[in-house]
């Protein structure tokens, strides 16, 4: 007598989760993803025949879940990452108060509207506004995701509280500086720490390369603007010290990822790989133009507009490949195989 088939519920929600088996509950529970990725390689399970099986994968289904989140998480990465460089730099600039005002100031203004803008984001995601609330109902240290949520929420008040006159918004823009900056690395540390094979073997360069992808888009919206000729000295240094180090921290990953040849297919492969080769090449790009001190104005505007559409790439690509790497069941046994 033939046994018969288990067949896998068609996915409603992306997770696959079968109703009559389970409830799903808790934090963005009710996440679903509007357009399921026609990638998956089965909607129903195999028959579970040993003539049939394969050595080398789970009967070539993915051994993870694909991330359920939306555009909205890898933008936050960017915003958050420029926010928080840039309350960084406009508490930096208090050492030289006089002569870098503007620059000081309008630090601190990209800090409030990119926290804001973070804020707006993570909610955007996670559907309810009150989901944001529930973050902080705990205070967990060893969690990136719940030290994230106090991070954005302590940024964001200091940042806002910056924008005061005299020595009290002085004091107030260091502390948004001192937030700032564990603001541009936490979400590198939130992806390393997921068993997505892509971002698991990243976990050593993949936060600097946030931080330094941050430091660079803050120094590129920051050439845009129309500042004295001292302030462009200071804001061209910073930049091409910042994308000079976001282009090795990118060479840094690379290498790192092709310690396991398949799990470093998503950087050079699919939606990903040329998101990820069109990061590079606009931050090449920018690196380029910042390079020369004299230059017209639409030569530091497309300077800091090539920085930013690198970093934003760059969070865009690995995103998407985070998602194609979970879809690779050879990905994560040849990852756990190598050690």
């Amino acid at each position: 007598m033939r046994t018969p088939e288990l067949v896998q519920p068609r996915p409603t929600d992306g997770r696959n989760i079968d109703p009559a088996l389970g409830e799903l509950r808790g934090e963005g529970a009710q996440q679903t993803v509007a357009t399921l990725d026609e990638a998956r390689p089965f909607e129903t399970r195999p028959a579970r025949g040993e003539a049939t099986a394969e050595t080398d994968s789970y009967y070539g289904l993915p051994l993870l879940k694909e991330t359920v989140w939306k555009w909205a998480i890898p933008t936050y990465f960017y915003v958050g990452g420029l926010a928080g460089a840039s309350a960084a730099v406009a508490a930096a600039s208090l050492l030289r108060r006089r002569s870098l005002v503007h620059i000081g100031r309008a630090g601190r203004l990209i800090a409030v509207g990119g926290a804001m803008a973070s804020a707006a984001l993570l909610i955007q995601d996670l559907g309810i506004r009150k989901r944001f609330i529930y973050m902080l109902r705990v205070f967990r240290p060893t969690s990136p995701m719940n030290l994230g949520s106090w991070l954005l929420t302590a940024f964001g008040g200091a940042a806002t509280a910056s924008l005061l006159p005299g020595r009290i918004g002085d004091a107030v823009s260091v502390a948004a500086g001192v937030l700032g900056l564990p603001l541009t690395s936490y979400t590198g540390v939130l992806l390393a720490n997921t068993a997505v094979p892509l971002w698991q073997q990243a976990r050593t360069t993949l936060p600097p390369v946030f931080v330094a992808s941050a430091a660079a888009s803050a120094a590129g919206a920051l050439e845009m603007l129309p500042l004295r000729p001292r302030e462009q000295r200071v804001v061209r240094r910073m930049a091409v010290a910042g994308k000079l180090a976001e282009l090795l921290n990118d060479i840094a990953l690379e290498h790192e990822v092709g310690r396991v040849e398949r799990v470093a297919l998503p950087l050079h492969r699919g939606i990903s790989g040329a998101l990820w080769r069109a990061a590079k090449a606009c931050k090449t790009a920018s690196l380029v133009l910042s390079l020369f001190p004299r230059k017209p104005r639409w030569g530091w505007i497309a300077a800091g507009v090539l920085g930013n559409l690198g970093a934003l790439a760059t969070r865009f690509a690995i995103f998407e490949g985070g998602k194609a790497s979970a879809r690779d069941p050879h990905a994560t046994v040849e990852m756990q195989r190598a050690g």
